[in-house]
């Protein structure tokens, strides 16, 4: 790569004393793990799309018509994100907060293409975010966004439904060339149209291990484990997928689309019914909210957080019985008003220099080639320790252990949105 296009390195953050402690039970997680059955190999891909039969997405609907876009960089380029996902420095750093000019990769791509950018950390939860934008998409106006970045399911959902502008290949050259293989192919847009990827990452259970030990309580290395706790000091996800589907892992059944029945999914409910007696609470990520304030012990959570955001007593691990695999996508909703300028940060989040900045920063798996070379080398005076190293890039172990269950009919999605429902009382 030039030079020119590389944002500055940051600086090795706090996350550094996280290293020995937070991701500990994830490094004894991959010496005692050996593959399983009914797991996919990868998020995408012909491999795991042979494994994980995901249903077709209709035909897409028509949009609006919209003329070429102009290669003209115009701005500023409005980006909806989620909170702690990519780099920053200074105070936003220590707050885990971005605030503008605190982002080395937004600075660097300011200064390149001499635009702004308007980078909100508006999303908590796909469902919610999307509930702010669907009536414009449904009626053919423009959301007030030029890039969202939102999971396989919501993606497959937007782009299924002609509300995603197409992406011109020969503006995201990097995207092209640098897309890791095993991210390529998903059946809802296999040429890869309409989304890139921004990063990927597992669904585990976080603990606090002083609290835990504190109060008496073993520290959970299974789903079974997370269940015996007091439900009142525990947190499920609010994203139905990730709670549906390690709870058919917890009962010994298969998180795989293609097989799951209502009744599976009934299962799951009246077991997480038992165990809450309703003190559960379902939640995004203000888990780390309530993880800070000691007020959650352990919780279903997504596999970067702890170990980006998390204090030195918060631990992520894979459960014994398998994790959830799933990926964030870049998609530009339809009548986007920056289309070219929205393209150009595609392409140039896919530079392995700064993918592997992000992912030095944020914790998750990067989608790009060449990211885990730049991670070593920015890590070279004080190399990662083996078990961090695989949570950025997970070893063949781990990757068997994955299941993906985001790519659901629609009745069995309504009957999970019933189920959940019932349980989160909304």
């Amino acid at each position: 790569m030039n030079d020119e296009n590389a944002a500055p390195t940051p600086p090795i953050s706090r996350r550094r004393f996280l290293q020995g402690t937070a991701l500990a039970g994830f490094g004894a997680f991959i010496a005692a793990c050996s593959g399983g059955g009914g797991a996919t190999t990868e998020p995408g891909g012909s491999e795991a799309a042979a494994s994980v039969p995901i249903p077709t997405p209709p035909p897409q609907t028509a949009g609006p018509t919209v003329a070429p876009t102009p290669k003209v960089v115009t701005g500023p380029l409005h980006w909806a994100q989620w909170p702690a996902y990519i780099d920053l420095v200074g105070k936003a750093a220590t707050d885990e907060k971005y605030s503008p000019g605190s982002s080395p990769t937004l600075e660097a791509f300011k200064k390149k293409y001499s635009v702004d950018v308007n980078y909100e950390e508006k999303i908590e939860a796909n469902e919610d975010f999307f509930a702010t934008i669907q009536q414009q998409l449904v009626s053919g106006l423009p959301t007030g966004w030029d890039m969202i970045t939102i999971t396989d399911w919501l993606a497959a959902k937007i782009i299924s439904k002609g509300w995603a502008e197409k992406i011109d290949q020969s503006n995201v050259p990097n995207c092209v060339a640098n897309l890791r293989d095993p991210l390529k192919g998903y059946v809802w847009d296999p040429n890869m149209d309409y989304h890139y990827t921004w990063q990927s990452g597992m669904t585990g259970i976080g603990y606090d291990k002083a609290t835990l030990a504190k109060n008496n309580k073993p520290l959970p290395a299974s789903l079974k484990d997370l269940w015996a706790l007091p439900p009142d000091k525990v947190t499920f996800l609010n994203e139905k997928r990730d709670t549906f589907g390690l709870g058919l892992l917890k009962l010994g059944k298969s998180a795989d689309p293609a097989t799951t029945t209502d009744d599976d999914l009934q299962a799951v409910h009246d077991d997480i019914a038992a165990f809450s007696g309703g003190k559960l609470r379902f939640v995004g990520n203000e888990y780390l909210t309530d993880f800070a304030s000691k007020a959650t012990w352990a919780a279903m959570t997504w596999s970067g957080d702890l170990a980006s955001s998390g204090s030195d007593d918060d631990v992520w691990v894979a459960p014994t019985e398998g994790s959830m695999v799933w990926s964030d996508n870049m998609v530009i909703p339809k009548g986007a008003t920056n289309i070219y300028t929205a393209e150009l940060m595609m392409n140039f989040v896919y530079d392995p220099q700064i993918a592997g900045n992000i992912a030095n920063y944020v914790y998750y798996v990067s989608p790009v080639k060449g990211a885990d070379v730049v991670v070593k080398e920015l890590n070279k005076a004080a190399p990662l320790p083996q078990s961090l190293f695989d949570l950025l890039f997970p070893p063949p172990a781990v990757v068997a252990g994955q299941h993906n269950f985001q790519f659901l009919s629609d009745e069995l999605e309504a009957k999970m949105n019933e189920l959940y429902a019932d349980l989160a009382g909304t």
